[in-house]
């Protein structure tokens, strides 16, 4: 069963927040194990014409992976990201950001991401350790 998750949001945060005047204004579901926000990139995003410049596909993989943590109570603070990019991801087409949490240990995370498109290819993939930062949990609302 898909759920869209409502979660506490920095309105003001580039990924999710729906006041950011130049953001991505993510929304996130859950599915299962897997954590995703379907997304159409717009062409003021890209690199060269029709592809998504790589560092917002660097962006969505992180923001994908920190919120699935974020929507389970953990703010947490990316220590390490790779990322590979696999095939050109396109501007003005339909993408599916994926991310699933591979190890949890205290405070400690290691989490995995990708982008497919409509036929369900991987255009780039990336890995995540993040670190949730002490006291810092996320109040439920």
């Amino acid at each position: 069963m898909t759920a869209r998750l409502q979660t506490p949001v920095y309105h003001m945060c580039f990924g999710c927040g729906r006041d950011n005047p130049i953001g991505l204004k993510l929304s996130f579901h859950r599915e299962g194990e897997l954590f995703y926000s379907e997304y159409v990139p717009p062409d003021h995003f890209q690199g060269y014409p029709g592809v998504l410049h790589g560092g917002i596909v660097s962006t969505l993989l992180d923001e994908v992976m920190a919120n699935h943590l974020y929507t389970q109570g953990k703010r947490v603070v990316t220590a390490d990201l790779y990322v590979r990019y696999k095939k050109p991801v396109p501007t003005g087409k339909p993408l599916r950001i994926v991310s699933r949490l591979k190890m949890a240990r205290k405070r400690f995370f290691e989490l995995e991401g990708w982008i497919e498109d409509t036929d369900g290819q991987v255009l780039a993939e990336g890995r995540a350790k993040m670190m949730e930062m002490e006291g810092n949990r996320v109040e439920s609302q």
